[in-house]
């Protein structure tokens, strides 16, 4: 029996490692998205307790420092949620673009895979074909030496 020999093995693991390598951003990605979205989270509750004290400070006595100074963290929090919803969009096309590229580098890895288990498949029934034919020649030649025997 023949060894099997895939030829584009070094092609295969070539892919597979960039496969990995894109599976590792794709995970590189989603957790920066997270992380941003944690983020964003965080500073959207300094929002509402901001809004909040503002809202329960109006109710009682006016204090024009107090009130001016809530109001410019508000802002503050304004701006720094603005850029932490900009870093979140950012980040989930960055997720996207990288699940597309992992798509397609694990899309081109099992191309390669479908070739050598089809390769696999044509020497196992090359193997057989011809495990089959030494069989029928053994038993064609015992069966010549019977008959030649006995005639």
């Amino acid at each position: 029996m023949k060894k099997f020999r895939f030829p584009l093995r070094s092609v295969t693991t070539i892919r597979n490692l960039r496969e990995l390598r894109a599976r590792e951003q794709f995970s590189a990605a989603v957790q920066a998205y997270v992380a941003a979205d944690e983020r964003l989270q965080t500073i959207r509750a300094k929002l509402n307790e901001l809004e909040e004290i503002l809202r329960s400070g109006r109710a009682q006595r006016f204090r024009p420092g107090d009130e001016i100074s809530f109001i410019q963290a508000f802002k503050v929090e304004t701006l720094t949620a603005n850029k932490a919803e900009a870093d979140v969009t950012t980040a989930r096309n960055a997720v996207e673009v990288a699940r597309k590229a992992w798509l397609e580098s694990r899309r081109d890895l099992r191309v390669l895979e479908n070739l050598e288990r089809k390769a696999r498949t044509l020497h196992r029934q090359e193997v057989e074909r011809e495990n089959q034919a030494a069989l029928d020649d053994r038993t064609s030649s015992l069966a010549a030496r019977d008959t030649a025997q006995t005639s």
